[in-house]
């Protein structure tokens, strides 16, 4: 199963060591490791930090249970239509001191709001249409860069990047009450239809998050993308839009998802415990981007 100007929605990078966190050196460990704590404002170490929001400084599995709510947005009012239960689970790789880069692999059913009933299709009760709702399967074998200089997929940047210039980190994020929350929003390529856009706050708790024995840190993640009507929902030219409310918990193994879902997922494909670093063809991006011939680099 979500940026700052350069490090997007699941912009949540590895571990913290304790030098440059400013600790009293008279400090014991297990004192030192609860104590509180300032952001770090070094390149490094607020790259490492980001990542261990977003998943770990391991290299064990991380997965996220997520949910989601799709809300109709008209000129006269606002409606939930459906819902989506899903999980992201993430492989994370250290390239050097200020390059990580994470193998993604989403998987989302649609769901009916208030029974958690897994759909097939959906009836839209604004118009009554009758859609097929499909799984929402997405694998990134070419793997997501997270840098000092900005985050990327590779395939964006070469063929965008103006989109993806390198700028130094410049996090929105905040220590209060024992939790760092850090805002994000995606820097998706600009060959989606709009309106598109994706806000999110990721927070985690300070205490595991600056202590270096602990590797993968507690997190969770709220947020909200804007789309265009989707396809299913057979609006056409009507008014509006929809937002996919969402939100997700860091998970301690995979085995903590809901079990009916677990069961459909693996009974959905063999896929849904590997990485996506060695799946065979094109990435994600790089059939997107075949199909978009005319396409020119801005």
């Amino acid at each position: 199963m979500t940026q700052s100007k350069n490090l997007k929605r699941r912009t949540v990078l590895g571990a913290v060591g304790l030098a440059g966190l400013a600790l009293p050196a008279a400090l014991p460990v297990a004192e030192a490791a609860t104590a509180p704590r300032r952001l770090p404002t070094d390149p490094a170490e607020m790259l490492r930090t980001m990542v261990r929001i977003q998943g770990t400084s391991g290299r064990a599995r991380v997965t996220w249970k997520t949910r989601i709510v799709v809300y109709a947005v008209q000129p006269d009012g606002v409606q939930p239509l459906v819902g989506l239960r899903g999980s992201e689970s993430s492989w994370w790789e250290q390239r050097d001191a200020t390059t990580w880069v994470r193998y993604s692999s989403t998987l989302s059913f649609f769901e009916e709001l208030g029974t958690g009933r897994f759909l097939e299709e959906f009836r839209n009760p604004l118009n009554g249409n009758v859609g097929k709702v499909s799984t929402s399967f997405i694998r990134h074998k070419e793997g997501e860069y997270f840098t000092t200089m900005g985050e990327y997929f590779g395939s964006m940047r070469r063929a965008f990047p103006k989109s993806y210039p390198e700028e130094p980190l410049a996090p929105e994020w905040t220590l209060d009450a024992g939790f760092v929350r850090l805002r994000a929003a995606s820097n998706f390529p600009p060959i989606l239809k709009q309106p598109t856009r994706e806000v999110a706050t990721l927070s985690a708790p300070a205490e595991q998050l600056f202590d270096p024995r602990i590797e993968t840190p507690a997190a969770t993640v709220s947020g909200w993308n804007i789309r265009p009507w989707e396809p299913w929902l057979g609006m056409g030219d009507a008014p509006g839009h929809v937002i996919w409310h969402f939100d997700g918990v860091k998970l301690a193994d995979v085995s903590q998802l809901d079990a009916d879902y677990l069961q459909r997922a693996r009974a959905f494909t063999p896929l849904f415990d590997r990485s996506p670093q060695f799946d065979e063809g094109p990435s994600f991006f790089e059939r997107i981007l075949t199909r978009q011939p005319n396409r020119a680099a801005t």
